[in-house]
């Protein structure tokens, strides 16, 4: 395995404790009763709605209120309105709320919502160092991830207020804010009702997401055993070596708040555990709400566009069709993939939040058991950590085709299966997964 020395991205026990503390606790942050002050929107949107207003720079939490608050506009003032949140790209270096005020599209995109009768939100979360910095940050990408949770939590808890229907609320963002989406779509509703914080109380579950050049998973690891590895079906493989020689070690070790190899995440077992919190691609389940991918990257080598690259999407898309997601909609230029029948991921959005509205005080989901196959690549036989005895067992090839279904999963005879990748879904009760393997 590569070394690669930094002073600043030393793993001490400190940070150790750090990062295992903010899995562990929560903040409490108490609020006065919000009370958002709406005005007329900007003549500049041009929105054509009896009385649009917006309010600005509604704080969420307090441990940075530059970057922790969002902006809300409304068709009006005289109902609660189904809600979009925009999350802002910028490979969670750059970007801002703000941008809705300097972005045409942006503005464009408030006034198509606000006159179909939606609220538009744009949100702001914590970044991590520029990529000028001579630090590492202590925490990593999970925090940004989870700025954008208590996000919207906090707009759900305050619903009422800011004029919005719990019921109906969807995602959408780009590159990192596609991301994110996808992060907050997948996963089973992380509503902690332990907390004494009432944000945290509130459920995470939105009616539908729509991802523009999104990343698959932020298990960086599976960027090169699934996303990347035989990239050009000859066999090629672009390795963690490849992608941190391409993005500098310093930018690789803050998404996990601080490596000190380029594969410290394999043996590091809060690492791994981290790994898997970030990783949306083992999230994915059939009561996830309706996706819609876009991706209109034309690289065709991963080194030319990593973060954005057509395979992301593809593995993104396979993974939710092979969980059985109930609507799963792709653009994807580079693969020539496109179920969409010319319908935008933003007409995707109202089309569903005009029939969505969640069950909110249902049972929380069960939280999907965590299963471990190897050897992978295999020859003939695969062992799996983390069975039951009731699963059952299906493979699917590269192209999402089922190839083989057995209920015995000693049966499967993996050695008459051709050489290439293939996806293996297991089924129980209570748990799904999705693994990608070799077959050698």
């Amino acid at each position: 395995m590569k070394f690669m020395e930094n002073s600043s991205s030393q793993i001490d026990t400190y940070r150790h404790l750090c990062l295992l503390s903010f899995f562990v606790f929560t903040i409490k942050f108490t609020f006065s009763q919000l009370t958002p002050l709406f005005n007329p929107t900007p003549s500049a949107f041009n929105i054509n709605s009896n009385n649009p207003v917006y309010a600005t720079n509604i704080y969420y939490d307090n441990i940075d209120t530059s970057k922790q608050a969002f902006h809300i506009f409304l068709p009006d003032t005289i109902d609660n309105y189904p809600l979009v949140i925009h999350i802002h790209g910028g490979g969670f270096r750059s970007g801002s709320r703000d941008d809705i005020f300097t972005d045409p599209n942006l503005q464009l995109l408030t006034k198509y919502f606000l006159e179909n009768n939606i609220a538009f939100a744009t949100i702001g979360y914590r970044l991590l160092p520029p990529e000028t910095a001579t630090y590492v940050d202590s925490i990593g990408v999970i925090k940004c991830l989870n700025d954008s949770k208590r996000a919207l939590q906090f707009i759900r808890y305050n619903a009422n207020e800011l004029k919005i229907d719990p019921e109906k609320i969807g995602i959408q963002g780009s590159s990192a804010g596609g991301g994110t989406c996808l992060w907050l779509a997948s996963r089973s509703d992380m509503a902690d009702l332990t907390s004494s914080d009432p944000i945290l109380n509130q459920s995470t579950r939105v009616c539908a997401a729509y991802m523009s050049g999104c990343q698959a998973t932020y298990d960086l690891y599976k960027w090169e055993t699934e996303i990347y590895q035989n990239f050009d079906s000859i066999g090629s493989n672009y390795t963690v070596d490849s992608m941190v020689q391409l993005l500098g070690f310093n930018r690789f070790s803050d998404f996990y708040g601080g490596i000190d190899s380029n594969y410290h995440f394999l043996y590091d077992s809060i690492l791994i555990d981290y790994r898997q919190e970030v990783d949306m691609l083992s999230h994915l389940s059939s009561d996830d709400p309706a996706l819609y991918f876009f991706h209109g990257s034309t690289a065709i080598h991963p080194s030319d566009d990593l973060l954005h690259h057509s395979l992301h999407g593809l593995t993104a898309y396979n993974a939710a069709i092979i969980n059985s997601v109930s609507e799963v909609l792709v653009k994807n230029i580079n693969q020539g993939l496109n179920n969409t029948n010319g319908e935008t991921g933003h007409a995707f959005l109202v089309r569903i939040l005009s029939q969505c509205s969640l069950n909110l005080s249902s049972d929380l989901k069960e939280e999907k058991t965590t299963f471990r196959a190897y050897p992978n690549p295999v020859n003939e036989y695969m062992i799996i950590d983390g069975l039951n005895g009731d699963e059952t067992f299906e493979i699917f090839n590269l192209f999402g085709q089922l190839i083989s279904s057995e209920l015995d999963f000693s049966s499967i005879d993996f050695s008459s299966l051709n050489r290439g990748i293939y996806f293996l879904k297991i089924n129980s009760q209570y748990s799904n997964a999705i693994i990608r393997f070799v077959k050698n």
